[in-house]
């Protein structure tokens, strides 16, 4: 009998501190929601993105998308800026007048929307130049053109080499340049491709299923930035996040964006994102494939994210969606 009862206390002792352990986890778990999460909205490769579908136009897109930056009250949202319309439409021009008219501040994406693993650091930094020269052409447009020194690397690619590393970032050092990261990427352009082709197809069902699951995944990967910044900080950072001037943006970010006021998500400008202390950390480390911030900073520190890192929804899965047929020889 003794030794049942010492069994017995030994069982409610456990379920005790069982449930304590439960206890504090959902506290843990309710403060971590309760604690605001902070989103700077950011959007590359104006003015163009992607193919089109009918019934919209370049312009259309763009309009959109401010639209739905403007109806959840949204300030300070950067437009990344490329060149390369000046060579087919040179009309486009006035799209980035519309961006700048709404209020919204243009960075440098460089003109031709270079890789910085495949060209040389001297090449990629003459066409940083070139895409200045064209932003300042609109300085007497608008006064937002002065803030044009932030940028952004095409593809998150930040050289294959620390040479080409370091000389790019000393040269966007020596002209006032701020870097505009990114931690949070839902690989918009992908579901925007696959959009695309299942509207050309006339394939309703997928687009339905995109329309539907793009929300899903975006809210994943704003969860999974979450995790990852305390994983490597111990607490949260400001999250910036990477969307196109995509039609698909077009048609889903006003969705996003207010299921995400909904969640009590607060959304700041990239200026006051970039003010946190950990934006002025430089990784220094060598990829050949796009890192955002908090993957090269895990680089760094040889931390692994991958288990914190949802897959319901890969990049991979999206490009197999309405495989176009390939043309007769």
């Amino acid at each position: 009998m003794p030794s049942l009862m010492r069994r017995a206390v030994l069982v409610v002792s456990l379920c005790l501190s069982l449930a304590t352990l439960a206890d504090a986890a959902r506290a843990a778990s309710g403060a971590l929601a309760a604690a605001p999460v902070r989103v700077a909205i950011t959007i590359d490769d104006i003015p163009d993105h992607g193919d089109l579908v009918p019934g919209f136009t370049r312009a259309d897109i763009s309009h959109d998308i401010i639209k739905a930056l403007k109806d959840n009250g949204i300030s300070g949202a950067y437009g990344f800026t490329n060149g390369t319309f000046m060579e087919d439409d040179p009309r486009e021009v006035s799209i980035l007048k519309q961006w700048l008219a709404a209020g919204y501040p243009l960075g440098n994406h460089t003109y031709h929307h270079l890789d910085l693993t495949k060209v040389s650091a001297r090449e990629f930094i003459k066409d940083i130049a070139r895409q200045d020269r064209l932003l300042l052409k609109l300085a007497s447009f608008s006064p937002l053109i002065k803030e044009r020194h932030m940028f952004r690397f095409p593809y998150l690619d930040e050289g294959n080499t620390l040479a080409k590393r370091n000389a790019v970032r000393a040269y966007l050092e020596k002209h006032g340049y701020r870097i505009g990261q990114v931690t949070t990427d839902y690989f918009d352009w992908a579901w925007t491709d696959a959009f695309t082709r299942c509207t050309r197809q006339h394939n309703d069902a997928q687009v339905a299923w995109l329309r539907k699951n793009i929300l899903i995944s975006a809210d994943r990967h704003l969860r999974d930035s979450e995790a990852i910044s305390a994983r490597l900080f111990n607490r949260q950072i400001p999250q910036i996040l990477l969307i196109h001037v995509g039609v698909f943006d077009a048609i889903m970010v006003d969705d996003i964006l207010k299921h995400w006021r909904s969640q009590g998500v607060q959304f700041i400008s990239l200026d006051e994102a970039l003010a946190d202390p950990v934006y002025a950390i430089n990784p220094n480390v060598v990829y050949d494939d796009g890192r955002d911030f908090l993957a090269q900073i895990a680089m760094a520190r040889k931390v692994d994210i991958e288990p914190l890192v949802d897959t319901t929804y890969t990049i991979d899965n999206l490009n197999q969606m309405c495989p176009e047929k390939p043309s007769a020889p």
